[in-house]
């Protein structure tokens, strides 16, 4: 098994320097918030906005999803991972997002809404998205050269300086610069160059490498990262991984448990704030009972800082290290992604 502590090991198999993209979030958040490129400023339409509607795949999605974490007691928010919109009006707002610019699913949605002469946003870094947006609609045109899953604070960014300029949201100035000072302090204990003793990333990539991760949002305001956790250790690691929430596992999930001939060959990860409510609390306490009484190990990691969009950073940020640790561990490139694109090829 490969030495984390060996750097040149990892520069073996990580040959195109992938820890770089993710341990360089911080920089990557400012440049999105503070230098935001938005083409076709002239073409914002401030109308009366009730609903937002954002729409994307994978890696260009979770920003949605974690935007409505954040934002969605303030006004309706629904995620469209599909082909097909769901019921819209005319005080809908539409934020289509495709690193790419070419992401089918995406590019369908975004023709049904241009024929309704939706309001529309989009973010991208080209493609057809930028073609289809032309000189009509504003959009936000994000740096190049990055797997999408690792653009996660570009494509976030973005869709907060969209909500700030529609006047749906008030400016997030000084909550983005607590982000990226958090995550500039945590980039420095969780590199490569930092032992295993003292890397957090690095100990518990080696605690669940072997074993099936199962992640947890122990609150719902972390079920986004516990899905962008699944989704970053599946593609960076090419490693099964799987996730639920609570209280709802609690109703189904739980009874898997009892199957001890299994339950030795998973490891349960759960991601928590430190003030969880006491609801919440109880619940995970009797189920990490259950567990200790099956004698089967577990995880937790704690969402750390002063606001929600500080916490949930920090343990994005953690989750990507942890996948690309695991990787690593298994020898694998994380950044190829060799059965996406076999998928893609096939139904182009």
């Amino acid at each position: 098994m490969i030495d984390l502590d060996n750097v040149e090991a990892i520069k073996s198999i990580d040959k195109e320097d992938f820890c770089h993209t993710i341990i360089h979030m911080p920089e990557q958040a400012w440049e999105a918030y503070f230098k935001t490129n938005i083409v076709n400023k002239e073409r914002i339409n401030k109308s009366a906005i009730n609903k937002v509607i954002f729409v994307g795949m994978g890696g260009s999605a979770i920003a949605g999803d974690i935007i409505k974490t954040l934002f969605g007691k303030q006004i309706d928010i629904q995620v469209v991972k599909d082909y097909y919109l769901p019921y819209f009006d005319e005080k809908t707002l539409f934020i289509f997002c495709s690193y790419s610019g070419n992401t089918e699913e995406t590019l369908s949605c975004m023709h049904i809404a241009k024929s309704k002469k939706a309001n529309i946003w989009g973010i991208t870094t080209g493609g057809l998205l930028e073609k289809a947006l032309g000189d009509e609609y504003a959009f936000i045109k994000i740096r190049e050269g990055f797997p999408p899953r690792s653009a996660i604070a570009y494509l976030f960014f973005s869709v907060v300086r969209i909500l700030e300029l529609q006047g749906i949201i008030k400016e997030q100035k000084d909550t983005v610069k607590k982000v990226v000072a958090s995550l500039m302090t945590k980039a420095g204990a969780l590199t490569k160059t930092v032992p295993s003793m003292l890397n957090l990333a690095k100990s518990a990539a080696q605690q669940i490498n072997g074993k099936l991760p199962l992640i947890y949002s122990v609150n719902n305001k972390l079920d986004p990262i516990a899905y962008r956790w699944k989704c970053q250790i599946n593609e960076n690691a090419k490693y099964p991984a799987f996730y639920h929430t609570f209280p709802e596992m609690n109703h189904n999930e739980i009874e898997g448990w009892e199957h001890k001939e299994f339950s030795k060959q998973f490891m349960p990860i759960f991601l928590r704030f430190f003030n969880d409510e006491k609801h919440y609390e109880k619940r995970l306490d009797a189920f990490k009972n259950l567990l200790k009484q099956q004698d089967v190990d577990y995880l937790e990691f704690f969402a750390d800082g002063d606001t929600e969009m500080v916490q949930l950073f920090s343990l994005i940020y953690l989750g990507d290290m942890i996948s690309y640790y695991i990787a690593i561990l298994n020898e694998t490139d994380p950044i190829a992604i060799e059965f996406i694109n076999y998928l893609k090829e096939k139904i182009k």
